[in-house]
């Protein structure tokens, strides 16, 4: 009972120095990390994708192993159909100069100043638009008295040289008159889709940090200086680069912080991020930040790539030696890291090195980049 009550006392004052000298809340969590990919589905050159994702924080998906894309879904697409408004009479037309059901509107139906249709993959159901956006389209081929064949065609064009492409290599825009013509034509496509996968004076590089995943499909790197990922097949493709498809952002609540500060500063810096930080207004609305909890392992590899556009050699994360043992801000246990176990004064903060993914003890004072996290 006596070493049990030594125990507890210890571990309360350890706790209370944490309090004192850190100011954390005293609530373990072993993984603060939050990661993944999403899929966009409006078409995009590359470069446009890239500007895209990095707007709200993110950037085109770096790829690690073809397990991070099992449960990423690529499907929904939007395409361009004959569909349109007269510019007389104002009614929603087909080619044949039929009128389209109403039933068959997403919604209530376009806005006024949408003259072209579109048809989405998701809900089967037709939707207003711009003539002059870019999207993937439906041709069709009438050979009668053989039945319709429809052609789903994985370019993005305004509907105008959309209606121009069909009419010169089929027919002309598709036309679905029927819930069995929708559901025969408009299923799941493998198409291209960005990555952050490109090549840079000769080299492949990925928009941030660095992977060797390469899933090249046949005859494939081609001439291409961009790189798709097929959203069925998941195999990789040389693209133009002014092609416009879908994209890939990977998202995670890291922050990498681009200003020299001593470990104590980024802390205090960290904490006091505001609610609102850059890109969408709403993106970090009720949000706590702190320096970054990274175990061992994946999440440190992980953290490492993020890491790359530091402009110091190391950047401080929470890893603090105190009380006798290495620490994390948010008080979860520190699995192992390649640290000493008992370091000098003055190398009693851990920072995380760019080229080489280590752990280093180093003087608390000293003035580097840091990792923060969103919680």
């Amino acid at each position: 009972m006596l070493i049990k009550l030594k125990m507890m006392k210890s571990c309360l004052l350890l706790l209370l120095l944490l309090v004192l000298v850190l100011g954390v809340a005293v609530c373990v969590v072993d993984s603060v990390l939050v990661r993944g990919l999403k899929y966009f589905e409006t078409p995009l050159s590359w470069q446009d994708a890239q500007s895209s994702c990095r707007r709200s924080n993110r950037d085109l998906a770096l790829i690690r192993q073809a397990a991070e894309l099992d449960g990423v879904s690529m499907t929904d697409y939007q395409a361009w159909t004959g569909l349109h408004r007269d510019s007389i009479l104002r009614y929603w037309l087909w080619p044949n100069g039929l009128f389209l059901d109403h039933h068959y509107w997403a919604n209530n139906g376009p806005h006024i100043s949408e003259d072209c249709g579109l048809v989405a993959f998701f809900n089967r159901r037709f939707y207003g638009s711009s003539c002059s956006r870019f999207s993937f389209f439906f041709c069709e081929t009438r050979l009668s008295p053989a039945p319709t064949e429809y052609v789903f065609i994985a370019q993005a064009k305004t509907w105008a040289d959309a209606q121009l492409y069909c009419r010169e290599h089929h027919g002309d825009l598709a036309e679905f008159s029927s819930s069995s013509s929708l559901d025969d034509a408009v299923i799941a496509y493998d198409f291209p889709v960005w990555t952050g996968l490109h090549r840079d004076g000769g080299e492949w590089r990925w928009s941030s940090g660095s992977s060797q995943f390469r899933q090249w499909g046949s005859q494939q790197p081609g001439a291409g200086d961009c790189v798709s990922i097929s959203s069925i097949k998941k195999t990789m493709a040389t693209q133009d680069c002014s092609a416009r498809f879908p994209y890939l952002c990977y998202y995670d609540n890291l922050l990498l912080v681009k200003e020299n500060k001593t470990w104590q500063e980024a802390l205090e810096h960290c904490r006091d991020l505001e609610p609102l930080v850059r890109g969408d207004p709403d993106r970090y609305r009720n949000h706590r930040y702190d320096l970054a909890s990274l175990q061992p392992g994946d999440e440190q590899l992980y953290a490492t790539d993020r890491i790359g556009e530091a402009t110091t050699d190391e950047v401080w994360a929470g890893l603090r030696f105190l009380a006798g043992q290495w620490l994390w801000v948010n008080v979860a246990q520190v699995s192992t890291v390649d640290l000493p176990r008992c370091p000098a004064e003055t190398q009693r903060c851990a920072a995380l090195a760019q080229q080489t993914g280590s752990w280093q003890a180093r003087d608390c004072t000293e003035r580097k980049n840091f990792l923060c996290y969103r919680k």
